[in-house]
């Protein structure tokens, strides 16, 4: 089953609420109280895209990527339960008491006791995610390198709508910006050389957009996991491209911290580091596509 126009509208603009009205490490609560298992069970591909975008547009540190990964491993999300991947966890952590690991060797669960939470600081603090230490020695298995593989792929998927969401809400607020400043008594915005850049920036968020949806489409396929690394190939790119566009058009002002526009280029880079970089994906699909002799599906622009 999936969701009609009026119904995908009625969620992302439900999401958005609890997103901005609750703090980051009560938001995986919020959601579940309100129904997010039954969401995601109807329609796994509009639920988490949905989710996934309005926390990037919102900059929120909301743990989308714990929604997405643990429906990726198959696991029902419960308010009590945080993922660790790559030894980082987002800020549901505070709140949990049972943690899903996952890595390529498969997914294990480890109880709260066992694992030391620090601050994990660095690029962007307020995304607050934290460095998780486990000390169990024997965790309990759950899943397989299959269903690590399908978890993965899940959090990029989510990682690209995340990226794209920020990317698009900088190229709303540049827009926004553009219509408002003038210069020799004409608004920056009709200028051809700030046209042509953020129509560049539009292009590559509409062809992460198309590269995420196709990699949903065929998720249960063979393509699946290597379609999951180009939709957030393809949405780091458009970030990268919205943090230098977006910038640039705005000027001096986007240098100071008061205007604020550092946060979004902060947060976006980030998020695309997370789970592998698109430069260090696309390298790694390039060398898939060598040595297997074939190309994925492109993405479906419609």
């Amino acid at each position: 089953m999936s969701f009609d126009p009026s119904e995908l509208e009625l969620v992302r603009s439900s999401l958005r609420h609890t997103i901005d009205s609750s703090e980051p490490a009560v938001v995986l609560a919020s959601l579940i109280a309100e129904g997010w298992n039954e969401l995601v069970e109807t329609d796994p591909a509009a639920a988490v895209t949905a989710l996934c975008e309005q926390a990037g547009a919102a900059r929120s540190a909301a743990p989308a990527l714990d929604l997405a990964m643990l429906w990726g491993a198959g696991i029902c999300a419960d308010s009590e339960t945080a993922v660790i991947v790559d030894g980082l966890a987002t800020a549901s952590a505070e709140q949990a008491n049972r943690f899903v690991c996952i890595s390529e060797d498969g997914v294990s669960t480890v109880d709260g006791a066992a694992v030391e939470l620090q601050p994990a600081g660095g690029l962007d603090p307020a995304l607050q995610m934290k460095e998780a230490t486990i000390s169990d020695p024997n965790p309990s298995i759950i899943g397989d390198a299959g269903g690590a593989a399908r978890a993965i792929a899940a959090g990029r998927r989510g990682l690209a709508s995340q990226l794209v969401g920020a990317s698009e809400q900088m190229l709303d607020d540049t827009l926004a910006y553009v219509s408002e400043r003038h210069q020799y008594g004409r608004a920056i915005g009709s200028f051809q050389t700030v046209k042509h850049r953020l129509a560049d920036v539009k292009v590559a968020i509409t062809a992460a957009r198309a590269g995420t949806r196709t990699s949903w489409e065929h998720a249960d396929t063979p393509d699946g996991e290597i379609l999951a690394m180009a939709a957030k190939c393809l949405a780091g790119r458009a970030q990268e491209l919205a943090s230098v566009h977006c910038f640039q058009v705005h000027g001096g002002i986007a240098f100071t911290a008061e205007h604020g526009f550092q946060n979004w280029v902060r947060r976006g880079f980030l998020l695309d580091l997370l789970l592998g970089g698109h430069e260090a994906l696309a390298r790694e699909i390039g060398q898939r596509i060598i040595q297997q002799r074939s190309l994925p599906r492109a993405p479906q622009l419609y």
